[in-house]
């Protein structure tokens, strides 16, 4: 198998979505896939704050078709209803000029099989995948982080402006192998 992906893998509020739209503003690719945003100006003194899944490319639109989760200090609630309608757009045929952005994986997506098996199918591909991946032991997260096809890069507050350009390098690479 070729290593296509890249997954940048690191804490919470230690850069990963700011690396990727750095590397992604650089590449200038056309991007398919999904932004994952927990909106804590949003949150409910009950439920928490919500979380929405956004397609990628495109203006964010909070709508309850895409809230995908509340996170609150008693746990989280995820919407399985939500992962499994989005399941069905990751596996439709994506045009090939394309990044493919999953920002963020994390434990959320667990109560969606078909959500998981949809992630897991675009990283069996060849269309080059960037992720943002929590640094959690799931068994979710441990089958995307074992993925053969997928090259770590690992952020800390202290690597990531050097790790950067070795992203975007390894991005760079895989986007010309394919033609683009």
């Amino acid at each position: 198998m070729n290593t296509t992906h890249a997954l940048v893998i690191g804490a919470r509020g230690v850069g990963k979505s700011t690396l990727i739209r750095r590397v992604l503003d650089e590449l200038g690719q056309p991007v398919f896939g999904f932004e994952t945003k927990k909106e804590d100006s949003l949150a409910d003194g009950q439920l928490g704050s919500p979380v929405y899944l956004y397609p990628a490319g495109v203006a964010h639109r909070r709508t309850p078709e895409n809230l995908a989760a509340h996170c609150g200090i008693h746990g989280f609630h995820a919407y399985r209803p939500v992962f499994d309608r989005y399941a069905l757009r990751l596996n439709a045929p994506i045009p090939t000029d394309r990044v493919i952005l999953m920002d963020e994986l994390g434990f959320l997506e667990a109560v969606s099989d078909a959500f998981c098996g949809a992630v897991l199918h675009l990283l069996d591909g060849d269309i080059p995948v960037i992720a943002a991946v929590k640094d959690r032991d799931t068994p979710f997260l441990n089958a995307v982080r074992s993925h053969p096809n997928c090259k770590h890069f690992f952020i800390t507050s202290e690597n990531r402006d050097a790790l950067f350009h070795e992203v975007l390098y390894f991005m760079r690479t895989q986007t010309a192998r394919r033609g683009r």
